[in-house]
């Protein structure tokens, strides 16, 4: 896997990594659900791990989600068990707790295979979405629902995106990581990516 999660082909006008960072992208990870190991980019590995150093190396998820708050962490942990056992779109809005005591809103959306399927990996990306929370109400209960047509929309593109697994075209999965991060927009300019959150 490389550490970065995304890199931007020659001669593209479009400035990818600044688009991600205005977005509140702030790291992607993968998942194996037959190694039972995740494998988190620098971004996702500081967040969630507590340990940038840790990118690029297949981890147990205990490690991989260590800075999950705690009053979070079982009902994510739930959600996903849940997940990993059909496959699918992943959704999840939690809290990480930063070894200094930071407190930080993420939003976490991805796909997992099944565990007995043959598709190999999961991938996902983490969203930074803490300003909202602030703007909004902080004290509401995390949230590990799919949306609404655009997480089906996103679901379809990130299928797309496992299927270039392989195909050695730079420039067809930035296609497809470009209209990922459109519908993370979209959906975070709605009212239930923003102040309709709902409980679990």
């Amino acid at each position: 896997m490389v550490v970065d999660a995304i890199k931007r082909p020659r001669g593209l006008p479009v400035d990818l990594p600044a688009a991600l960072d205005a977005s509140g992208v702030i790291g992607a990870w993968s998942w194996s659900p037959r190694s039972e190991r995740c494998i988190l980019d620098a971004g996702a590995a500081e967040v969630l791990a507590g340990d940038p150093g840790l990118a690029g190396r297949p981890i147990p998820l205990e490690i991989a989600r260590s800075c999950i708050h705690p009053e979070d962490r079982p009902a994510l942990v739930r959600h996903f068990q849940a997940v990993c056992e059909r496959g699918g779109l992943f959704v999840a809005e939690y809290r990480t707790l930063s070894p200094s005591g930071q407190v930080r809103w993420i939003l976490d959306r991805g796909r997992v295979p099944a565990g007995a399927s043959s598709r190999r990996i999961g991938h996902g990306l983490i969203i930074d979405v803490t300003d909202d929370r602030r703007e909004d109400d902080a004290d509401a209960p995390a949230r590990v629902e799919p949306l609404d047509a655009l997480s089906v929309a996103i679901d379809r593109a990130l299928e797309c995106r496992d299927a270039l697994d392989g195909v050695e075209d730079s420039e067809l999965q930035l296609l497809v990581d470009m209209l990922l991060l459109r519908l993370g927009q979209s959906i975070a300019k709605t009212p239930a990516g923003n102040g309709g959150r709902r409980g679990h």
